[in-house]
């Protein structure tokens, strides 16, 4: 499954400060970097978004991970992971997850954290959606309500 856009290593380091630069201010103090394997062969783009309570403490955390493979001139994207962790966690926590070839979310309510967190999900193209949607699902309250588990969905697939 080819689902990365492609980004040559300029545009690559340009996208980090692009998203980092977009998120600051817009939902609270932003935290980024990137991680190479030791090989050189994939590397990690990290955008951590803290978002702040009444007093010091965090009320949420939004967590943005895409990874990135080398393919002859340029980073390939081959996986994302969008998070919105509840604090302290656990808490509750939403997700959009690509890995493993598989889009699913990933949902657990605070007040019913059953033991299947997984459940059918599709490409999330812009990261800018994944946090406005993130966001106000942390201002309505994380909600499992309508998901279909992903064994479910697969299985029906």
């Amino acid at each position: 499954m080819t689902e990365g856009h492609r980004l040559g290593r300029h545009e690559y380091h340009q996208r980090l400060e692009e998203l980092a630069s977009a998120f600051s201010g817009l939902h609270g103090r932003v935290e980024y970097g990137s991680r190479e394997s030791e090989s050189g062969a994939t590397v990690k783009l990290l955008v951590t978004v803290h978002i702040p309570g009444w007093w010091s403490a965090d009320q949420a955390t939004m967590v943005f991970v895409e990874k990135h493979r080398w393919r002859g001139s340029a980073w390939e994207r081959y996986a994302y992971l969008y998070d919105l962790h509840l604090e302290p966690r656990p808490s509750g926590r939403f997700a959009y997850h690509w890995h493993d070839d598989v889009f699913h979310v990933h949902c657990v309510n605070p007040r019913d954290p059953r033991a299947d967190h997984h459940f059918a999900g599709s490409s999330v193209q812009d990261i800018f959606w994944a946090a406005d949607e993130l966001h106000r699902i942390f201002q309505r309250g994380v909600q499992c309500v309508g998901l279909v588990p992903l064994r479910d969905w697969v299985e029906a697939t």
